[in-house]
């Protein structure tokens, strides 16, 4: 029985639901913390603890945090996703507005923030892992996407730092970057890059978010995982191979 105990924060698009209940199916203690942005709170099964969060200020996530607490123990490991609602909306960079620019790009920059500091207030002592998930976006980019990409590669640079600053106290963080269909059909809908190449996939597909990009973020919490800190775990089934 893992003696993992997991938080999964979910900031607009839920991914979350699917994640939480991937890593409760292989044994870990999980607590599901969304704001609920897409869709009431029911669908991660009844092995995952689901707490409202609000990504407003470090403070409310704190809160959020501490609930959790109560509930499955404090975490070993947090998993986090911010992609507002907004920021998936196609839109040519000549028409955004600053309001616009910051509820797509700066509203997701802010929120994993704030889920970093909250972690560090739990893993301070003891170390711990943090993962930050998000569409290869970051590294291909999109055309009609300027805010969505601008943001995750920022989410990319922060984990990086953070990385960087935390090693000294045992706390490891590391972005995964995954197919977008992989996260949420709605990708299915937005003007995504296409590759010229004629083998657009090495492994033919996208992977599952639940059975093949769960075990990794799993795994990157283990102490072997736990050697890997500020890295970008490219999961995308072979699609851009980038550094």
């Amino acid at each position: 029985m893992s003696s993992a105990v997991v938080y999964v924060l979910t900031q607009g698009l839920d991914i979350g639901s699917r994640l939480a209940a991937g890593l409760a199916a292989r044994g870990a203690r999980v607590a599901w913390l969304s704001d609920g942005a897409e869709a009431p709170m029911t669908d991660a099964g009844a092995d995952v603890m689901q707490i409202p969060a609000s990504f407003g200020s470090r403070a409310n996530l704190e809160r959020a945090f501490a609930a959790a607490a109560q509930r499955v123990g404090p975490p070993t490991q947090v998993v986090v996703s911010a992609l507002p609602l907004v920021a998936l909306q196609a839109q040519d960079i000549g028409t955004l507005d600053d309001s616009q620019w910051q509820a797509a790009c700066g509203a997701a920059m802010k929120s994993v923030l704030y889920a970093l500091q909250a972690s560090f207030t739990q893993f301070a002592q003891g170390g711990g892992s943090v993962v930050v998930i998000g569409p290869s976006l970051s590294l291909a980019g999109a055309g009609g996407m300027v805010a969505l990409s601008t943001a995750v590669e920022g989410q990319r640079g922060l984990v990086k730092s953070t990385a960087r600053q935390w090693g000294q106290h045992g706390i490891t963080v590391n972005w995964v970057a995954a197919a977008p269909r992989s996260l949420s059909p709605i990708f299915g809908t937005l003007p995504l890059p296409v590759k010229p190449d004629a083998v657009m996939v090495a492994l033919g597909r996208p992977l599952d978010l639940v059975t093949e990009i769960a075990p990794v973020i799993e795994f990157l919490g283990s102490p072997a995982g736990r050697v890997m800190t500020g890295a970008t775990v490219m999961l995308d089934g072979g699609e851009w191979m980038v550094p």
